[in-house]
């Protein structure tokens, strides 16, 4: 058995991206993963902001689209625009985009094992846990699980999961609706509480998909219907492709050298689904404390504390805009879209607190902003 001074389970591209930080700073670093081939079949819409391209240094080449607009859409099909005249989000391929990091990894000299599903983390002995597939093991100073959203590891070493689940569903047709610009569709007959999207994903491609707190695949298929008058009844059923999204963060991140890092934690935007931006931002956190760890013997428990007190208040106003939704009828719907098509001046107080990666603050403004409107006028 090689020993590691990190193994990582888990090679999609938080993982990868720890693995990297970890190797450059010379660690021996191992990274596994159950699958055969990285990047294959990932369900996921591929908005990741501009500014986490170059905060990361994310593959340039897996850019399918570049977005500099966006469409909110009502129940009537009132339109409300957001257009700030400047790219700020791309559009990626996952495939390219997960294998991009994972080689940025290997280059500088992670061990990259596929194909191990890692069964149990022993119990640490003389300064090494050990970690079991069903064909090695392998030994490591300190675990990193970077496995999405599967806990079984998360329950093995003592670490929580998720007390609830979010659900999206998405499909890819060859239509074309813009090429660089977002629609967020808003209406309890396919979205009820939440909202569907249609995003440009390269020549004549768009993605289109829904995210609720139950099994999609249904509403997913209304909205196609009678939202945007796609027949599905040609369609393949397995081309809409569903998964469960962590909502809300675990209870417990971490337990002597063990770490969970990404949606492991629960370190998902609760607003949109997304897991990118804030599971690079807690991975560098990760390699921090992991680096402090292993060069000076320090504790890993402060890595709970520093990932909680940045995002506390992104995840938990994505929880409140969620029961505030929840509660909303399309007649509300229509109220909020007239009032901010007719007040120009709540606009320009709201377009200086939108940043695509940290939603509280908007957030915050619109749940407190209309939760006045909607009392005024009941």
């Amino acid at each position: 058995m090689t020993k590691y001074d990190v193994v990582i389970i888990g090679a999609g591209p938080i993982g990868s991206y720890t693995a990297y930080l970890l190797a450059d700073k010379g660690f021996a670093v191992c990274l596994l993963d159950e699958k055969a081939e990285i990047g294959k079949d990932v369900i996921c819409a591929g908005v990741i902001g501009k500014e986490a391209f170059k905060r990361f240094d994310l593959p340039g080449k897996s850019i399918l689209s570049r977005i500099d607009s966006a469409t909110f859409i009502s129940p009537s099909k009132t339109k409300l625009e957001y257009n700030p005249k400047e790219v700020f989000a791309y559009i990626v391929d996952r495939e390219i985009f997960d294998r991009g990091i994972l080689k940025s990894a290997q280059r500088v000299g992670v061990d990259l094992h596929l194909k191990q599903r890692v069964t149990n983390i022993g119990k640490k002995s003389s300064g090494f846990y050990t970690l079991l597939t069903k064909k090695r093991k392998y030994r490591a100073r300190v675990v990193v699980l970077a496995t999405g959203i599967d806990y079984v590891l998360n329950k093995k070493a003592g670490l929580g999961k998720p007390a609830q689940f979010l659900y999206g569903s998405q499909i890819e047709l060859p239509i074309s609706f813009s090429k660089s610009n977002v629609e967020i569709h808003i209406g309890t007959s396919f979205a009820p509480g939440s909202f569907g999207w249609v995003i440009p994903a390269g020549a004549n491609i768009s993605r289109i998909g829904i995210l609720l707190n139950r099994k999609t695949k249904p509403w997913l298929k209304k909205m196609l219907e009678h939202r945007l008058n796609i027949s599905v009844a040609k369609l393949p059923d397995e081309e809409l492709k569903t998964k469960p999204i962590a909502f809300g963060p675990i209870k417990r991140s971490v337990k002597d050298n063990i770490l969970a890092v990404g949606e492991a934690a629960g370190q998902i935007k609760t607003t949109t689904g997304g897991g990118i931006f804030f599971g690079l931002l807690c991975s560098e956190i990760a390699v921090e404390k992991i680096t402090n760890t292993l060069r000076n013997s320090a504790s890993l428990s402060d890595y709970e504390t520093t990932w909680r007190s940045i995002l506390a208040s992104d995840l938990d106003i994505g929880i409140a805009l969620r029961k505030t939704a929840a509660k909303l009828s399309d007649e509300d719907i229509e109220k909020l879209f007239r009032f901010v098509k007719k007040n120009r001046f709540w606009v320009n107080s709201l377009m200086p607190r939108i940043n695509f990666d940290y939603h509280s603050n908007v957030v915050f403004f619109c749940i407190k902003s209309f939760g006045a409107l909607l009392k005024l006028e009941e």
